[in-house]
Protein backbone atom coordinates (compact mmCIF):
# COMPACT_ATOMS: atom_id res chain seq x y z
CA UNK A 1 0.00 0.00 0.00
CA UNK A 2 1.38 3.43 -0.87
CA UNK A 3 2.38 5.72 1.99
CA UNK A 4 0.12 8.46 0.68
CA UNK A 5 -2.76 6.03 1.14
CA UNK A 6 -1.57 5.10 4.65
CA UNK A 7 -1.80 8.74 5.72
CA UNK A 8 -4.75 10.23 3.87
CA UNK A 9 -5.37 13.92 3.99
CA UNK A 10 -7.30 14.97 7.09
CA UNK A 11 -6.00 12.16 9.36
CA UNK A 12 -3.52 12.56 12.22
CA UNK A 13 -0.24 10.69 11.51
CA UNK A 14 0.49 7.83 13.87
CA UNK A 15 3.66 7.79 15.93
CA UNK A 16 6.36 5.16 16.09
CA UNK A 17 4.79 1.73 16.33
CA UNK A 18 7.70 0.26 18.31
CA UNK A 19 8.28 2.71 21.15
CA UNK A 20 4.72 4.11 21.16
CA UNK A 21 6.13 7.38 22.44
CA UNK A 22 4.74 9.45 19.65
CA UNK A 23 8.14 10.06 18.08
CA UNK A 24 8.12 11.18 14.47
CA UNK A 25 8.14 8.23 12.09
CA UNK A 26 10.96 8.23 9.54
CA UNK A 27 11.25 4.59 8.45
CA UNK A 28 9.11 1.70 7.31
CA UNK A 29 9.99 -2.00 7.33
CA UNK A 30 8.46 -3.49 4.18
CA UNK A 31 8.81 -7.00 5.65
CA UNK A 32 7.05 -6.25 8.95
CA UNK A 33 4.93 -3.41 7.54
CA UNK A 34 5.89 -1.34 10.63
CA UNK A 35 6.41 2.42 10.90
CA UNK A 36 9.21 3.50 13.25
CA UNK A 37 11.30 6.41 14.41
CA UNK A 38 15.00 6.79 13.81
CA UNK A 39 15.90 5.64 17.35
CA UNK A 40 13.86 2.41 17.18
CA UNK A 41 15.28 1.59 13.74
CA UNK A 42 18.81 1.55 15.18
CA UNK A 43 18.20 0.38 18.76
CA UNK A 44 15.30 -2.04 18.43
CA UNK A 45 14.48 -3.29 14.93
CA UNK A 46 18.01 -4.00 13.73
CA UNK A 47 18.62 -6.19 16.78
CA UNK A 48 15.64 -8.46 16.06
CA UNK A 49 15.64 -8.43 12.23
CA UNK A 50 18.81 -7.07 10.74
CA UNK A 51 18.07 -8.54 7.27
CA UNK A 52 14.71 -6.86 6.72
CA UNK A 53 14.18 -4.20 4.06
CA UNK A 54 13.81 -0.77 5.67
CA UNK A 55 12.93 2.28 3.56
CA UNK A 56 12.93 5.97 4.43
CA UNK A 57 9.38 7.27 4.24
CA UNK A 58 10.57 10.14 2.02
CA UNK A 59 11.61 7.53 -0.53
CA UNK A 60 8.46 5.45 -0.13
CA UNK A 61 6.76 6.83 -3.22
CA UNK A 62 9.75 5.93 -5.41
CA UNK A 63 9.96 2.56 -3.69
CA UNK A 64 6.24 1.94 -4.17
CA UNK A 65 6.66 2.57 -7.91
CA UNK A 66 8.95 -0.47 -8.11
CA UNK A 67 7.02 -2.58 -5.62
CA UNK A 68 5.21 -4.50 -8.33
CA UNK A 69 8.54 -6.06 -9.36
CA UNK A 70 8.68 -8.28 -6.26
CA UNK A 71 9.14 -12.05 -6.66
CA UNK A 72 8.71 -15.07 -4.37
CA UNK A 73 12.38 -14.99 -3.36
CA UNK A 74 11.88 -11.53 -1.81
CA UNK A 75 10.05 -13.27 1.02
CA UNK A 76 11.34 -15.64 3.67
CA UNK A 77 9.52 -18.86 4.32
CA UNK A 78 7.18 -18.69 7.32
CA UNK A 79 8.02 -22.28 8.29
CA UNK A 80 11.76 -22.09 7.56
CA UNK A 81 12.92 -18.50 8.34
CA UNK A 82 16.40 -19.12 7.04
CA UNK A 83 15.06 -20.09 3.59
CA UNK A 84 13.74 -17.82 0.87
CA UNK A 85 10.49 -18.70 -0.92
CA UNK A 86 10.65 -19.94 -4.50
CA UNK A 87 7.18 -21.38 -5.25
CA UNK A 88 3.52 -20.72 -4.64
CA UNK A 89 1.47 -23.75 -3.59
CA UNK A 90 -1.94 -23.54 -5.28
CA UNK A 91 -3.20 -26.38 -3.08
CA UNK A 92 -2.41 -24.53 0.16
CA UNK A 93 -2.55 -20.95 -1.21
CA UNK A 94 0.82 -19.86 0.24
CA UNK A 95 4.38 -19.13 -0.83
CA UNK A 96 6.85 -21.84 0.18
CA UNK A 97 10.53 -22.76 -0.02
CA UNK A 98 12.06 -25.86 -1.57
CA UNK A 99 12.35 -27.49 1.83
CA UNK A 100 8.57 -27.20 2.23
CA UNK A 101 8.06 -29.08 -1.03
CA UNK A 102 9.86 -32.14 0.24
CA UNK A 103 8.38 -32.19 3.73
CA UNK A 104 4.79 -30.96 3.44
CA UNK A 105 3.73 -30.10 -0.09
CA UNK A 106 4.86 -33.12 -2.08
CA UNK A 107 2.42 -33.77 -4.94
CA UNK A 108 0.72 -30.36 -4.66
CA UNK A 109 0.06 -27.96 -7.54
CA UNK A 110 2.78 -25.28 -7.75
CA UNK A 111 3.42 -21.99 -9.55
CA UNK A 112 7.05 -21.01 -10.13
CA UNK A 113 8.36 -17.45 -10.44
CA UNK A 114 8.45 -17.60 -14.25
CA UNK A 115 4.77 -18.52 -14.48
CA UNK A 116 3.97 -15.89 -11.85
CA UNK A 117 5.86 -13.27 -13.87
CA UNK A 118 4.07 -14.31 -17.08
CA UNK A 119 0.69 -13.98 -15.42
CA UNK A 120 1.61 -10.62 -13.99
CA UNK A 121 2.81 -9.41 -17.42
CA UNK A 122 -0.47 -10.54 -18.93
CA UNK A 123 -2.36 -8.52 -16.34
CA UNK A 124 -0.06 -5.54 -16.95
CA UNK A 125 -0.74 -5.74 -20.69
CA UNK A 126 -4.45 -5.83 -19.94
CA UNK A 127 -4.06 -2.89 -17.60
CA UNK A 128 -2.18 -0.94 -20.27
CA UNK A 129 -5.01 -1.58 -22.73
CA UNK A 130 -7.58 -0.50 -20.16
CA UNK A 131 -5.60 2.67 -19.40
CA UNK A 132 -5.26 3.37 -23.13
CA UNK A 133 -9.00 2.88 -23.59
CA UNK A 134 -9.63 5.14 -20.60
CA UNK A 135 -7.29 7.74 -22.07
CA UNK A 136 -9.05 7.57 -25.44
CA UNK A 137 -12.48 7.90 -23.84
CA UNK A 138 -11.29 10.81 -21.72
CA UNK A 139 -9.82 12.44 -24.81
CA UNK A 140 -13.05 11.89 -26.72
CA UNK A 141 -15.02 13.40 -23.85
CA UNK A 142 -12.69 16.42 -23.68
CA UNK A 143 -12.93 16.84 -27.44
CA UNK A 144 -16.71 16.63 -27.28
CA UNK A 145 -16.83 19.14 -24.44
CA UNK A 146 -14.53 21.49 -26.34
CA UNK A 147 -16.79 21.22 -29.38
CA UNK A 148 -20.02 21.43 -27.40
CA UNK A 149 -20.73 25.01 -28.46
CA UNK A 150 -20.12 24.09 -32.08
CA UNK A 151 -22.37 21.03 -31.76
CA UNK A 152 -25.09 23.17 -30.15
CA UNK A 153 -24.80 25.59 -33.04
CA UNK A 154 -25.12 22.72 -35.52
CA UNK A 155 -28.11 21.37 -33.60
CA UNK A 156 -29.84 24.76 -33.70
CA UNK A 157 -29.08 25.12 -37.41
CA UNK A 158 -30.41 21.64 -38.13
CA UNK A 159 -33.60 22.33 -36.19
CA UNK A 160 -34.04 25.71 -37.89
CA UNK A 161 -33.48 24.18 -41.34
CA UNK A 162 -36.28 21.69 -40.68
CA UNK A 163 -38.63 24.46 -39.49
CA UNK A 164 -37.69 26.63 -42.48
CA UNK A 165 -38.43 23.71 -44.78
CA UNK A 166 -41.81 23.33 -43.06
CA UNK A 167 -42.60 26.99 -43.76
CA UNK A 168 -41.46 26.65 -47.37
CA UNK A 169 -43.54 23.54 -47.85
CA UNK A 170 -46.57 25.20 -46.21
CA UNK A 171 -46.13 28.22 -48.44
CA UNK A 172 -45.66 26.06 -51.54
CA UNK A 173 -48.75 23.99 -50.72
CA UNK A 174 -50.79 27.16 -50.11
CA UNK A 175 -49.61 28.66 -53.40
CA UNK A 176 -50.37 25.45 -55.25
CA UNK A 177 -53.84 25.28 -53.71
CA UNK A 178 -54.51 28.92 -54.68
CA UNK A 179 -53.47 28.15 -58.25
CA UNK A 180 -55.84 25.17 -58.36
CA UNK A 181 -58.72 27.31 -57.06
CA UNK A 182 -57.97 29.96 -59.69
CA UNK A 183 -57.91 27.25 -62.35
CA UNK A 184 -61.34 26.05 -61.20
CA UNK A 185 -62.78 29.60 -61.32
CA UNK A 186 -61.28 30.24 -64.75
CA UNK A 187 -62.57 26.89 -66.05
CA UNK A 188 -66.10 27.54 -64.79
CA UNK A 189 -66.14 31.07 -66.23
CA UNK A 190 -65.05 29.87 -69.66
CA UNK A 191 -67.54 26.99 -69.66
CA UNK A 192 -70.43 29.31 -68.68
CA UNK A 193 -69.54 31.80 -71.38
CA UNK A 194 -69.33 29.03 -73.95
CA UNK A 195 -72.74 27.60 -73.02
CA UNK A 196 -74.36 31.08 -73.04
CA UNK A 197 -72.98 31.72 -76.53
CA UNK A 198 -74.35 28.41 -77.83
CA UNK A 199 -77.84 29.11 -76.42
CA UNK A 200 -77.88 32.65 -77.86
CA UNK A 201 -77.04 31.23 -81.31
CA UNK A 202 -79.90 28.72 -81.07
CA UNK A 203 -82.37 31.41 -79.99
CA UNK A 204 -81.33 33.56 -82.93
CA UNK A 205 -81.74 30.64 -85.32
CA UNK A 206 -85.21 29.79 -83.98
CA UNK A 207 -86.31 33.43 -84.30
CA UNK A 208 -85.22 33.38 -87.95
CA UNK A 209 -87.16 30.15 -88.56
CA UNK A 210 -90.27 31.59 -86.90
CA UNK A 211 -90.12 34.69 -89.08
CA UNK A 212 -89.83 32.50 -92.18
CA UNK A 213 -92.89 30.48 -91.11
CA UNK A 214 -94.87 33.62 -90.40
CA UNK A 215 -93.96 34.93 -93.84
CA UNK A 216 -95.00 31.78 -95.71
CA UNK A 217 -98.20 31.32 -93.70
CA UNK A 218 -99.43 34.82 -94.59
CA UNK A 219 -98.20 34.92 -98.17
CA UNK A 220 -100.72 35.24 -101.04
CA UNK A 221 -98.13 33.88 -103.44
CA UNK A 222 -99.27 30.26 -103.80
CA UNK A 223 -96.27 29.35 -105.90
CA UNK A 224 -93.88 30.54 -103.16
CA UNK A 225 -95.99 28.76 -100.52
CA UNK A 226 -95.71 25.35 -102.15
CA UNK A 227 -92.05 25.84 -103.13
CA UNK A 228 -90.98 26.58 -99.53
CA UNK A 229 -93.46 24.29 -97.76
CA UNK A 230 -91.44 21.09 -98.19
CA UNK A 231 -88.23 22.70 -96.92
CA UNK A 232 -89.95 24.31 -93.95
CA UNK A 233 -91.88 21.15 -93.04
CA UNK A 234 -88.62 19.22 -92.92
CA UNK A 235 -87.01 21.82 -90.64
CA UNK A 236 -90.03 21.62 -88.34
CA UNK A 237 -89.36 17.91 -87.77
CA UNK A 238 -85.82 18.59 -86.57
CA UNK A 239 -85.42 18.15 -82.80
CA UNK A 240 -83.78 20.94 -80.92
CA UNK A 241 -80.44 19.70 -79.63
CA UNK A 242 -80.20 19.37 -75.86
CA UNK A 243 -78.10 22.01 -74.25
CA UNK A 244 -75.25 20.49 -72.18
CA UNK A 245 -74.89 21.71 -68.63
CA UNK A 246 -71.30 22.75 -68.03
CA UNK A 247 -69.56 20.45 -65.57
CA UNK A 248 -67.01 21.06 -62.85
CA UNK A 249 -63.66 19.29 -63.05
CA UNK A 250 -62.94 16.65 -60.41
CA UNK A 251 -60.26 17.16 -57.78
CA UNK A 252 -58.16 14.02 -57.26
CA UNK A 253 -56.14 14.33 -54.02
CA UNK A 254 -52.52 13.28 -54.46
CA UNK A 255 -50.78 10.84 -52.14
CA UNK A 256 -48.55 12.54 -49.60
CA UNK A 257 -44.92 11.42 -49.58
CA UNK A 258 -42.71 12.69 -46.77
CA UNK A 259 -39.58 12.18 -48.86
CA UNK A 260 -40.56 15.35 -50.74
CA UNK A 261 -40.12 17.22 -47.48
CA UNK A 262 -36.63 15.87 -46.81
CA UNK A 263 -34.81 13.27 -44.71
CA UNK A 264 -32.05 13.11 -42.13
CA UNK A 265 -28.87 11.55 -43.46
CA UNK A 266 -25.78 10.45 -41.59
CA UNK A 267 -22.85 12.77 -41.98
CA UNK A 268 -20.24 11.51 -44.43
CA UNK A 269 -17.58 12.33 -41.87
CA UNK A 270 -16.34 8.92 -40.83
CA UNK A 271 -15.93 8.21 -37.14
CA UNK A 272 -12.89 6.07 -36.52
CA UNK A 273 -13.29 2.56 -35.13
CA UNK A 274 -17.10 2.60 -35.21
CA UNK A 275 -17.91 0.07 -37.91
CA UNK A 276 -21.56 -0.66 -38.72
CA UNK A 277 -20.62 -4.33 -39.04
CA UNK A 278 -20.29 -6.86 -36.25
CA UNK A 279 -18.35 -10.04 -37.06
CA UNK A 280 -17.60 -13.10 -34.95
CA UNK A 281 -15.65 -16.21 -35.94
CA UNK A 282 -17.76 -19.30 -35.14
CA UNK A 283 -15.55 -21.97 -36.73
CA UNK A 284 -12.39 -22.45 -38.76
CA UNK A 285 -10.75 -25.17 -40.83
CA UNK A 286 -7.25 -25.72 -42.22
CA UNK A 287 -7.21 -26.74 -45.90
CA UNK A 288 -4.58 -28.49 -48.03
CA UNK A 289 -4.25 -25.36 -50.22
CA UNK A 290 -1.74 -22.55 -49.87
CA UNK A 291 -4.41 -19.96 -50.72
CA UNK A 292 -8.20 -20.04 -50.93
CA UNK A 293 -9.13 -17.64 -53.74
CA UNK A 294 -12.59 -19.10 -54.42
CA UNK A 295 -15.30 -20.63 -52.22
CA UNK A 296 -18.64 -21.88 -53.58
CA UNK A 297 -21.14 -23.77 -51.42
CA UNK A 298 -23.51 -26.33 -52.97
CA UNK A 299 -27.02 -27.22 -51.81
CA UNK A 300 -25.66 -30.36 -50.11
CA UNK A 301 -23.39 -28.12 -47.95
CA UNK A 302 -20.21 -29.31 -49.71
CA UNK A 303 -17.77 -26.69 -50.97
CA UNK A 304 -15.75 -26.09 -54.10
CA UNK A 305 -12.54 -24.25 -53.20
CA UNK A 306 -9.71 -23.18 -55.49
CA UNK A 307 -6.18 -21.77 -55.43
CA UNK A 308 -5.58 -20.06 -58.78
CA UNK A 309 -1.86 -19.42 -58.19
CA UNK A 310 -1.19 -23.16 -57.80
CA UNK A 311 -3.73 -24.37 -60.39
CA UNK A 312 -5.82 -26.60 -58.12
CA UNK A 313 -9.53 -26.89 -57.30
CA UNK A 314 -11.03 -29.22 -54.71
CA UNK A 315 -14.52 -30.47 -53.94
CA UNK A 316 -14.56 -30.74 -50.14
CA UNK A 317 -16.78 -31.31 -47.14
CA UNK A 318 -16.21 -29.36 -43.94
CA UNK A 319 -16.34 -31.74 -41.00
CA UNK A 320 -16.05 -30.95 -37.31
CA UNK A 321 -12.28 -30.66 -37.15
CA UNK A 322 -11.03 -31.31 -40.68
CA UNK A 323 -11.58 -30.73 -44.39
CA UNK A 324 -12.51 -33.93 -46.22
CA UNK A 325 -11.42 -33.89 -49.89
CA UNK A 326 -13.99 -35.47 -52.24
CA UNK A 327 -12.24 -34.78 -55.56
CA UNK A 328 -9.40 -32.75 -57.04
CA UNK A 329 -9.04 -30.88 -60.37
CA UNK A 330 -5.55 -29.77 -61.41
CA UNK A 331 -6.33 -26.94 -63.84
CA UNK A 332 -5.94 -23.18 -63.97
CA UNK A 333 -8.95 -21.64 -62.22
CA UNK A 334 -9.90 -17.98 -62.65
CA UNK A 335 -13.54 -18.07 -61.66
CA UNK A 336 -16.10 -20.52 -60.30
CA UNK A 337 -19.79 -20.15 -59.49
CA UNK A 338 -22.72 -22.44 -58.70
CA UNK A 339 -25.43 -22.49 -61.37
CA UNK A 340 -28.41 -24.87 -61.09
CA UNK A 341 -26.46 -27.30 -58.84
CA UNK A 342 -23.59 -27.43 -61.35
CA UNK A 343 -20.28 -25.58 -61.25
CA UNK A 344 -19.46 -23.04 -63.95
CA UNK A 345 -15.69 -22.67 -64.27
CA UNK A 346 -13.35 -20.27 -66.06
CA UNK A 347 -10.01 -21.94 -66.80
CA UNK A 348 -8.38 -19.04 -68.63
CA UNK A 349 -7.37 -21.41 -71.46
CA UNK A 350 -10.17 -20.79 -73.98
CA UNK A 351 -13.09 -18.47 -74.56
CA UNK A 352 -15.69 -21.03 -73.48
CA UNK A 353 -16.64 -21.56 -69.83
CA UNK A 354 -16.64 -25.16 -68.59
CA UNK A 355 -19.50 -26.86 -66.72
CA UNK A 356 -18.82 -29.46 -64.02
CA UNK A 357 -21.73 -31.76 -63.20
CA UNK A 358 -22.42 -31.45 -59.49
CA UNK A 359 -23.03 -35.19 -59.06
CA UNK A 360 -20.85 -36.98 -61.62
CA UNK A 361 -18.07 -34.35 -61.83
CA UNK A 362 -18.10 -34.75 -65.63
CA UNK A 363 -16.65 -31.70 -67.40
CA UNK A 364 -18.40 -30.35 -70.53
CA UNK A 365 -18.50 -27.14 -72.56
CA UNK A 366 -21.12 -24.65 -71.40
CA UNK A 367 -23.28 -22.34 -73.55
CA UNK A 368 -21.31 -19.34 -72.29
CA UNK A 369 -18.63 -18.11 -74.70
CA UNK A 370 -17.05 -14.64 -74.94
CA UNK A 371 -14.77 -15.19 -77.96
CA UNK A 372 -12.35 -13.64 -78.88
CA UNK A 373 -11.87 -12.72 -75.22
CA UNK A 374 -10.55 -15.14 -72.60
CA UNK A 375 -12.79 -15.28 -69.49
CA UNK A 376 -11.66 -14.49 -65.97
CA UNK A 377 -14.04 -14.14 -63.03
CA UNK A 378 -17.68 -15.33 -63.16
CA UNK A 379 -20.74 -14.08 -61.26
CA UNK A 380 -24.43 -15.06 -61.44
CA UNK A 381 -27.10 -12.66 -60.14
CA UNK A 382 -30.58 -13.43 -58.75
CA UNK A 383 -32.06 -13.33 -62.29
CA UNK A 384 -29.58 -16.01 -63.41
CA UNK A 385 -27.73 -13.54 -65.62
CA UNK A 386 -24.08 -14.50 -66.01
CA UNK A 387 -21.39 -11.80 -65.68
CA UNK A 388 -17.92 -12.67 -67.03
CA UNK A 389 -14.75 -10.58 -67.04
CA UNK A 390 -12.53 -10.96 -70.10
CA UNK A 391 -9.21 -9.85 -71.56
CA UNK A 392 -7.74 -9.86 -75.06
CA UNK A 393 -5.19 -11.09 -75.74
CA UNK A 394 -5.01 -13.50 -72.83
CA UNK A 395 -3.41 -12.45 -69.54
CA UNK A 396 -3.50 -14.55 -66.40
CA UNK A 397 -2.30 -11.77 -64.14
CA UNK A 398 -2.76 -8.02 -63.67
CA UNK A 399 -1.63 -5.81 -66.54
CA UNK A 400 1.82 -6.45 -67.95
CA UNK A 401 1.45 -4.34 -71.09
CA UNK A 402 0.10 -7.20 -73.23
CA UNK A 403 -3.62 -6.63 -72.58
CA UNK A 404 -5.20 -4.65 -75.41
CA UNK A 405 -8.82 -4.76 -74.34
CA UNK A 406 -10.83 -5.67 -71.22
CA UNK A 407 -14.54 -6.30 -70.89
CA UNK A 408 -17.36 -7.43 -68.65
CA UNK A 409 -19.95 -9.39 -70.62
CA UNK A 410 -23.50 -10.12 -69.41
CA UNK A 411 -25.34 -13.18 -70.80
CA UNK A 412 -28.72 -14.80 -70.23
CA UNK A 413 -29.29 -18.47 -69.37
CA UNK A 414 -29.01 -19.48 -73.03
CA UNK A 415 -25.62 -17.80 -73.46
CA UNK A 416 -27.04 -14.88 -75.46
CA UNK A 417 -24.99 -11.72 -75.01
CA UNK A 418 -27.13 -8.97 -73.45
CA UNK A 419 -24.61 -6.19 -72.90
CA UNK A 420 -20.86 -5.69 -72.90
CA UNK A 421 -19.08 -3.12 -70.76
CA UNK A 422 -15.81 -2.02 -72.34
CA UNK A 423 -15.53 1.75 -72.89
CA UNK A 424 -17.04 4.87 -71.36
CA UNK A 425 -18.92 7.69 -73.10
CA UNK A 426 -15.58 9.21 -74.16
CA UNK A 427 -14.52 5.93 -75.79
CA UNK A 428 -11.90 5.32 -73.10
CA UNK A 429 -11.45 1.87 -71.52
CA UNK A 430 -13.50 1.32 -68.38
CA UNK A 431 -11.02 -1.15 -66.89
CA UNK A 432 -7.28 -1.81 -66.67
CA UNK A 433 -7.59 -5.47 -65.67
CA UNK A 434 -11.04 -6.60 -64.44
CA UNK A 435 -10.21 -9.10 -61.70
CA UNK A 436 -13.52 -9.68 -59.87
CA UNK A 437 -17.14 -8.81 -60.67
CA UNK A 438 -20.44 -8.65 -58.77
CA UNK A 439 -23.81 -6.90 -59.12
CA UNK A 440 -26.35 -5.38 -56.73
CA UNK A 441 -30.13 -5.60 -56.88
CA UNK A 442 -30.44 -2.13 -58.42
CA UNK A 443 -28.45 -3.35 -61.45
CA UNK A 444 -25.16 -1.61 -60.71
CA UNK A 445 -22.05 -3.60 -61.65
CA UNK A 446 -19.03 -3.60 -59.31
CA UNK A 447 -15.63 -4.55 -60.74
CA UNK A 448 -12.34 -5.02 -58.90
CA UNK A 449 -9.91 -3.43 -61.35
CA UNK A 450 -6.24 -4.33 -60.76
CA UNK A 451 -3.79 -1.60 -61.75
CA UNK A 452 -0.40 -3.31 -61.52
CA UNK A 453 1.41 -6.56 -60.74
CA UNK A 454 1.39 -5.72 -57.00
CA UNK A 455 -2.42 -5.86 -57.09
CA UNK A 456 -2.92 -2.20 -56.29
CA UNK A 457 -6.45 -1.63 -57.42
CA UNK A 458 -9.77 0.14 -57.36
CA UNK A 459 -13.47 -0.70 -57.53
CA UNK A 460 -15.21 0.61 -60.66
CA UNK A 461 -18.99 1.03 -60.35
CA UNK A 462 -20.96 0.98 -63.62
CA UNK A 463 -24.72 1.49 -64.01
CA UNK A 464 -26.81 -0.90 -66.18
CA UNK A 465 -26.37 1.39 -69.19
CA UNK A 466 -22.58 1.30 -68.93
CA UNK A 467 -22.01 4.74 -67.41
CA UNK A 468 -19.44 5.08 -64.62
CA UNK A 469 -21.22 5.92 -61.36
CA UNK A 470 -18.09 6.08 -59.27
CA UNK A 471 -14.62 4.72 -58.52
CA UNK A 472 -13.60 3.64 -55.01
CA UNK A 473 -9.88 3.67 -54.21
CA UNK A 474 -9.86 2.88 -50.49
CA UNK A 475 -10.22 4.89 -47.28
CA UNK A 476 -7.56 7.34 -45.99
CA UNK A 477 -7.79 5.98 -42.43
CA UNK A 478 -6.50 2.56 -43.47
CA UNK A 479 -4.99 3.07 -46.93
CA UNK A 480 -1.80 5.09 -47.34
CA UNK A 481 1.10 5.24 -49.76
CA UNK A 482 2.74 2.43 -47.81
CA UNK A 483 -0.53 0.54 -47.29
CA UNK A 484 -2.23 0.82 -50.69
CA UNK A 485 -5.72 -0.42 -51.51
CA UNK A 486 -5.31 -4.05 -52.69
CA UNK A 487 -8.79 -5.45 -53.36
CA UNK A 488 -8.79 -9.21 -53.92
CA UNK A 489 -12.52 -9.99 -53.94
CA UNK A 490 -15.95 -8.42 -53.54
CA UNK A 491 -19.29 -9.78 -52.43
CA UNK A 492 -22.90 -8.50 -52.42
CA UNK A 493 -24.72 -9.22 -49.15
CA UNK A 494 -28.45 -10.04 -48.99
CA UNK A 495 -28.93 -6.47 -47.69
CA UNK A 496 -27.30 -5.17 -50.90
CA UNK A 497 -24.08 -3.93 -49.33
CA UNK A 498 -20.85 -4.59 -51.20
CA UNK A 499 -17.99 -6.03 -49.14
CA UNK A 500 -14.53 -5.48 -50.64
CA UNK A 501 -11.59 -7.52 -49.31
CA UNK A 502 -8.39 -5.48 -48.87
CA UNK A 503 -6.10 -8.48 -48.39
CA UNK A 504 -2.72 -6.91 -47.62
CA UNK A 505 -4.03 -4.90 -44.65
CA UNK A 506 -6.65 -7.46 -43.47
CA UNK A 507 -9.62 -5.08 -43.92
CA UNK A 508 -13.12 -5.36 -45.39
CA UNK A 509 -14.44 -2.13 -46.94
CA UNK A 510 -18.25 -1.73 -46.87
CA UNK A 511 -19.97 0.15 -49.72
CA UNK A 512 -23.65 0.78 -50.42
CA UNK A 513 -25.28 -0.32 -53.68
CA UNK A 514 -24.33 3.01 -55.29
CA UNK A 515 -20.64 2.41 -54.58
CA UNK A 516 -20.43 4.98 -51.78
CA UNK A 517 -18.28 4.29 -48.71
CA UNK A 518 -20.22 3.27 -45.60
CA UNK A 519 -17.71 1.77 -43.16
CA UNK A 520 -14.84 -0.69 -42.81
CA UNK A 521 -13.97 -3.59 -40.53
CA UNK A 522 -10.50 -4.76 -39.43
CA UNK A 523 -10.51 -8.56 -39.76
CA UNK A 524 -7.25 -8.66 -37.83
CA UNK A 525 -9.36 -7.84 -34.75
CA UNK A 526 -10.97 -11.29 -34.96
CA UNK A 527 -7.80 -13.14 -35.90
CA UNK A 528 -8.18 -13.24 -39.70
CA UNK A 529 -5.10 -12.22 -41.71
CA UNK A 530 -4.62 -11.98 -45.48
CA UNK A 531 -8.29 -12.56 -46.44
CA UNK A 532 -8.65 -13.46 -50.11
CA UNK A 533 -12.27 -14.49 -50.68
CA UNK A 534 -15.82 -14.04 -49.36
CA UNK A 535 -18.81 -16.34 -49.86
CA UNK A 536 -22.24 -16.84 -48.31
CA UNK A 537 -23.05 -20.11 -46.57
CA UNK A 538 -26.46 -21.78 -46.74
CA UNK A 539 -26.81 -21.06 -43.01
CA UNK A 540 -26.61 -17.33 -43.71
CA UNK A 541 -23.08 -16.88 -42.42
CA UNK A 542 -19.94 -15.77 -44.23
CA UNK A 543 -17.11 -17.96 -45.39
CA UNK A 544 -13.79 -16.10 -45.51
CA UNK A 545 -10.80 -17.69 -47.20
CA UNK A 546 -7.41 -16.59 -45.85
CA UNK A 547 -4.00 -17.33 -47.30
CA UNK A 548 -0.31 -16.81 -46.74
CA UNK A 549 0.02 -13.25 -47.93
CA UNK A 550 3.35 -12.28 -49.46
CA UNK A 551 5.56 -14.58 -47.36
CA UNK A 552 6.66 -17.97 -48.59
CA UNK A 553 6.37 -20.89 -46.20
CA UNK A 554 6.60 -24.39 -47.57
CA UNK A 555 4.33 -26.00 -44.99
CA UNK A 556 1.74 -23.22 -44.79
CA UNK A 557 -1.92 -24.22 -45.25
CA UNK A 558 -4.70 -21.73 -45.96
CA UNK A 559 -7.71 -21.47 -43.68
CA UNK A 560 -11.46 -21.13 -44.12
CA UNK A 561 -13.31 -19.16 -41.45
CA UNK A 562 -17.04 -19.31 -40.77
CA UNK A 563 -18.15 -15.88 -39.56
CA UNK A 564 -21.41 -14.75 -38.00
CA UNK A 565 -22.22 -11.20 -39.09
CA UNK A 566 -24.79 -8.45 -38.53
CA UNK A 567 -25.30 -4.83 -39.55
CA UNK A 568 -24.56 -5.48 -43.22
Amino acid sequence: MAFSKSLPKGQIPVGCQLCESGNKIEWKCTDCNLLMCDRCKEKVHLRIANDHNIVNIKEMREHEDTWDSFVFSDFKCQDHPNKFCSLFCRTCNKVICLKCVVKVHNGHNFVDEEEFADKKEKLKDGQKKILMDLSKLSSEKETRNSHEDNEDHKHKNLRQNILDQEKKLHSAVGQYADNLVQDVERHCRIMKQDEDTKIDKKIKKIHAKNEALESIITTRDFKQFFEEFDELSVSLNEDMSQNSIYSFPNFVPGKFTLLNFGTLEESRRFRKHHSIAELKVTNQWTTELKDVHFIVECNDSTLWIADFTNYVMQHVKLEKDKVKILSVFDNPIFGIVDISDNILVSTGLESNLKLINGKTHKVTDSVYDISPFIPGDVFVNKDQKVFVTGTFPWSASPPTGRVLSCIVTVMDQTGKHLIQYEKDSNNKPLFTYPFRVASTRNGNVFVVDSLDKDFRGRVVVVDPAGNIKGIYTGHPEVNTEHKPFTPSDLFATPSDYILVVDWKIHVVHILNNEGEFVSYYCLNDIGIRYPTNLALSTSGRLYIGAGLGEKSQHNFRAKIYEVEYSGI
